[in-house]
């Protein structure tokens, strides 16, 4: 009695341990694959040589944090839906600036925003040229240009 009772205590030990080695696996698995599909969502854009690209450096709001847009030709930021960068907030005004190619260098330029646009923490006059690792501010959102 005392062996059949040493055997069932030595499965049961045995099945608790590939039970917990199973479950540690299965955690590991989930967890890097939520670390890859972060990954996968702040990879930086490809961008070709005329292409500049906006990266959200502080955002209050989730889904803008750690987010790149590349362009060419012209971005357009504010609150409206039919912005290419939306910005859900009520400091934003429906199309508050918009950034744009103008030779070979970038203008940023203010749509006559009630609450201003502010670049390296300036406030925008109409617009401006701006130059890689300038940081804009919309709302309580900053933004970095890059180029």
């Amino acid at each position: 009695m005392a062996v059949i009772l040493k055997g069932v205590r030595v499965v049961l030990e045995y099945g608790m341990l590939l039970w917990l080695l199973w479950f540690a696996l299965k955690l590991t698995k989930r967890m890097f694959r939520e670390v890859r599909k972060e990954s996968i969502r702040q990879r930086r854009p490809e961008t070709s040589q005329n292409e500049a690209v906006i990266s959200v450096v502080d955002a209050s709001e989730e889904n803008l944090a750690g987010r790149r847009f590349a362009f060419s030709e012209q971005i357009s930021i504010g609150r409206g839906e039919d912005n290419d960068i939306m910005i859900p907030e009520g400091f934003v005004s429906h199309h508050h600036a918009v950034i744009y190619q103008h030779g070979s260098q970038y203008v940023i330029e203010d749509l006559g925003s009630v609450n201003h646009t502010y670049v390296n923490d300036q406030v925008l006059q109409g617009r401006a040229y701006i130059k890689s690792g300038d940081i804009v501010r919309i709302g309580m959102v900053a933004l970095r240009f890059e180029r």
